[in-house]
């Protein structure tokens, strides 16, 4: 057994199978097929991309649709006119695709899953479809601040599995979690303890107790896979301290939400772990938001 330190990671989008196929091996603690040695940089890429395309695939056809909510796709309407008053009449009804509006101009981002399966919402925008960076440069050049609020960032936090009960509760739902029902973690580097706030400066007699009903849990943890029982029973047996990697993938403005539950604390004292958690959350969007406006703060 062995600790490890809570940490949180932004995953910026580069393809949407790529990104969507990186959040998905996180379930199963997986890496992918890697490229041979030997290959040129582009033939790394290109086989990078190939592997991503066939694992989303695979992804969609099995019912595994949850990954796609992580991808991100946005557009930029220059006239609000562009679209008939039905499909405006679904959006406002829809809480799966967010947009904007300054001087008849909008802006929307939505996650793929959505896009995928309303192709005539899709239709509709997808002459209207931008890159992240564009959707920023047209908020910044017609100074629209709103938009901003709508920009989706996955963020990939390694925790406690019982901090992330915690952001799970508070989160809508476009969750990738480290599975303990199908990894075994005997054979995927050990039973490893995320770090609790507390342990630094703990006693001495708390921290040996603490590791030893670790260390015991983590034995009967080994040998219950030993006697033939699967993950997805042994796991009862771990403590909620054993770490877990969950990506979120949430509009500045959900995140924002989270955040005034988990590190504002706005409705209670939010749990040290979760607000340890809500500050490095906080400090990446606030570094990142920053390029673009000054006085951002969450």
């Amino acid at each position: 057994m062995k600790f490890i330190e809570p940490q949180v990671e932004w995953w910026q989008q580069t393809t949407l199978a790529q990104h969507i196929a990186r959040v998905g091996r996180i379930c199963y603690k997986a890496k992918g097929k890697q490229p041979e040695e030997g290959m040129t940089e582009e033939e790394v890429k290109t086989f990078i991309q190939k592997r991503d395309e066939e694992r989303c695939k695979g992804f969609w056809e099995s019912g595994h649709r949850s990954m796609f909510r992580h991808g991100t796709v946005y557009f930029f309407m220059p006239n609000e006119r562009g679209l008939p008053n039905h499909i405006w009449a679904y959006l406002e009804a829809s809480p799966y695709i967010n947009y904007a509006t300054k001087n008849h101009k909008v802006w929307f981002s939505t996650n793929t899953q959505f896009a995928l399966e309303h192709e005539d919402i899709m239709n509709a925008l997808s002459q209207y479809g931008v890159s992240e960076d564009e959707f920023i440069e047209k908020a910044l050049k017609y100074e629209c601040e709103e938009a901003f609020s709508i920009i989706r960032m996955t963020l990939v936090v390694t925790t406690q599995i019982s901090t992330s009960r915690e952001l799970n509760r508070t989160s809508p739902n476009s969750i990738a979690e480290q599975s303990t029902r199908y990894c075994n973690l005997e054979k995927k580097g050990g039973v490893q303890i995320a770090r609790p706030h507390w342990h630094v400066e703990g006693s001495r007699w708390q921290r040996m107790v603490y590791g030893l009903v670790c260390r015991v849990c983590e034995w009967g943890y080994n040998r219950l896979l030993k006697s033939g029982l699967k993950p997805q029973d042994a796991r009862g047996v771990l403590p909620l301290d054993t770490y877990t990697v969950v990506a979120y993938t949430y509009t500045l403005s959900d995140w924002s939400h989270i955040l005034d539950l988990r590190f504002h604390g706005k409705t209670g004292t939010p749990h040290p772990n979760a607000k340890m958690i809500g500050e490095k959350i906080r400090n990446i969007i606030i570094e990142r938001m920053r390029q673009y406006c000054d006085e951002f703060d969450i």
